[in-house]
């Protein structure tokens, strides 16, 4: 076991100023894996919910003929921590020379320049000794496994899942033969003749036809003997069974300038009046030829859907998310931004993301990811607007990483407002964000949500107006992490479990930074994969926030615990080896 500190310091006030209603609004179900012998457990994803109308779990107990709790999440394991991220086309966001990760140093440099922690040195340790250096040479060692609840297991290869299609099918990215990242496959054919393929989503267009988008890669050689590794260009991508559109770069831009390479990627998609709106990052020409990967909207041209579309024919256009570009200084030439990405978006052409800080331009002591939303991905030019207020409070950071068609979003948001910068990374929460969004899709905004953001604990705290009380089977976890939320409401993410001699447990009080079995040398907190599920007639005056303790309070975790529940965007995004 490992100590580990969680202090409540003003942002505990920030979210109580923020919050003044007074019993639970979700019930959270753990959901446990075939897989045997995983240290964590992390919820990633969870299969959309078809809804009439207004129509939702927080209504009714079945919506689109699927029992509330009965949707399936998507889940991952791992045993030890994840050095680089398995899903992402290029190291780190911005690693487009491919030069980075090579030994420990690099790890630690990178640290050093864009995390700014004091404790750079055992952040690298963790990640080179235990997972990296054992990774990059020997490609049937496995640490990530995938797995869909109630059906397939994904075990034998580094296998991770980005999203379910309507059948609870998996999309998403493994290793396979002697590629080490490719994609993986379930409701279309996918791109032939490229080394490496990502699928991130899917859709089923008004015609009936399904389309993917990821992104795919073209390999270069080495140009000289001393570069280690063969290295890719990426391009954002859609495909049905027939055919694969792989969309061009920034304006002007090439596969690769010396030693750097151009990458792009597409994560969700919708389609609205009768075009294809995706949302993801592309490649820009910006301080000198450094390829710089910038948030961007992807609109393709006029689309007859009522005949056989031919992708083929099908031209996109880049809309560079105006305010998340890296050179959004204030002299719009000044690297504000390291990189950044929209994660998802929605039938009203709502979009979310973030953009992560420049290690050298820090806000209130921390150079982590800084959440923005677009309100309007068709504008002539779609613009960031940041949050601020509440739990996000100045210099907080985290990811949007999902959002319905309510324009109910959530992700992960820093707990705690101490510096990162010369000092050690933040404690994290699930959170959900219920923001404006035109009748009738308003009607949870103010009913449910009371207009504001929420940290998922607050929502999940005592007894409820369907006569039950889920305060003590909730009060066994916290929500550090909330991946993906579909129309009806349910939404897949990850806890802490209080567990104590193996046995899950009640933590000691019902406030969010409780003790876990005191002071016992038996009580641990576990990563686990949970779903949110609403409770039907539940409303804003159902919710009971939690109390904080002033106090610090020095909790027991798991040997892996904290130091993997990480924003993602910060720590992971895998350099492509064969």
């Amino acid at each position: 076991m490992t100590c580990t500190k969680f202090k409540l310091t003003t942002v505990a006030a920030l979210v109580f100023a923020a919050t003044n209603a007074n019993a639970a609004l979700y019930k959270v179900v753990e959901v446990t894996p075939s897989i045997t012998g995983a240290s964590e457990i992390f919820g990633v994803a969870i299969q959309p919910a078809t809804v009439s109308g207004t129509e939702s779990c927080f209504t009714t107990g079945t919506v689109g003929g699927v029992a509330c709790d009965s949707f399936k999440l998507a889940g991952e394991t791992r045993n030890t921590v994840e050095a680089v991220s398995y899903r992402e086309e290029v190291p780190f966001a911005m690693d487009a020379p491919f030069q980075y990760i090579q030994e420990f140093e690099d790890f630690e440099n990178y640290c050093y320049r864009e995390l700014r922690y004091s404790t750079c040195e055992s952040w690298a340790e963790n990640r080179w000794n235990d997972t990296w250096s054992k990774e990059r040479n020997d490609l049937t060692y496995v640490n990530a496994k995938a797995f869909v609840e109630g059906g397939a297991t994904f075990d034998s290869r580094n296998t991770v899942i980005n999203s379910l299609d309507d059948n609870a099918q998996p999309l998403g990215v493994k290793s396979e033969g002697t590629i080490r990242n490719n994609a993986l496959f379930t409701t279309a054919t996918g791109p032939t003749g490229t080394s490496e393929t990502r699928a991130w989503k899917a859709i089923t267009a008004s015609n009936g036809t399904v389309y993917n988008v990821g992104s795919v890669s073209e390999e270069f050689a080495p140009t000289e003997t001393s570069e280690p590794d063969k290295a890719f260009a990426s391009k954002a991508a859609i495909w049905d069974a027939s055919y694969t559109n792989e969309l061009d770069w920034g304006p002007s831009v090439s596969a690769r300038e010396d030693d750097f390479f151009s990458q792009g990627s597409m994560r969700g998609v919708v389609e609205v009046n009768n075009r294809f709106y995706g949302v993801g990052y592309n490649t820009v020409n910006g301080n000198g030829d450094l390829r710089d990967m910038n948030a961007v909207v992807f609109t393709s041209s006029q689309i007859d859907f009522a005949s056989n579309v031919d992708l083929s024919t099908v031209t996109w256009e880049n809309k560079f998310i105006s305010g998340a570009e890296v050179n959004s200084g204030s002299n719009n030439d000044d690297a504000r931004y390291s990189n950044s990405v929209a994660t998802d978006i929605n039938d009203n052409l709502f979009a979310v993301g973030y953009s992560k800080r420049n290690g050298y331009v820090p806000e209130s002591g921390s150079a982590g990811n800084k959440i923005f939303v677009v309100t309007d991905a068709s504008a002539t030019t779609p613009t960031a607007t940041y949050l601020s207020g509440g739990i996000f409070f100045g210099g907080s950071s985290g990811e949007a990483k999902a959002v319905n068609n309510f324009n109910e979003f959530v992700g992960q948001i820093d707990a705690e407002t101490t510096r990162e910068v010369d000092g050690s990374e933040r404690r994290h929460r699930g959170f959900i964000y219920p923001y404006a969004v035109e009748a009738p899709n308003n009607v949870r905004v103010d009913a449910v949500f009371n207009n504001q953001a929420w940290w998922l604990d607050d929502l999940t705290n005592g007894a409820n107006a369907d006569g039950q009380d889920y305060s003590d089977a909730n009060n066994y976890f916290r929500i550090i992490d909330a991946t993906d939320i579909n129309d009806a409401g349910v939404i897949s993410g990850t806890a802490i479990k209080c567990t104590v001699g193996g046995k899950a447990q009640a933590y000691d009080t019902t406030s969010h930074n409780s003790y876990c079995g005191g002071a016992s040398s038996n009580a641990v907190e576990e990563v686990v994969a949970v779903k949110l599920v609403p409770i039907a007639g539940a409303t804003k005056d159902d919710i009971q926030t939690r109390s904080a303790d002033t106090e610090k309070v020095d909790r027991q975790g798991g040997s892996l615990g904290w130091l993997t529940l990480t924003v993602l965007g910060l720590l992971g995004f895998r350099r492509k080896f064969k």
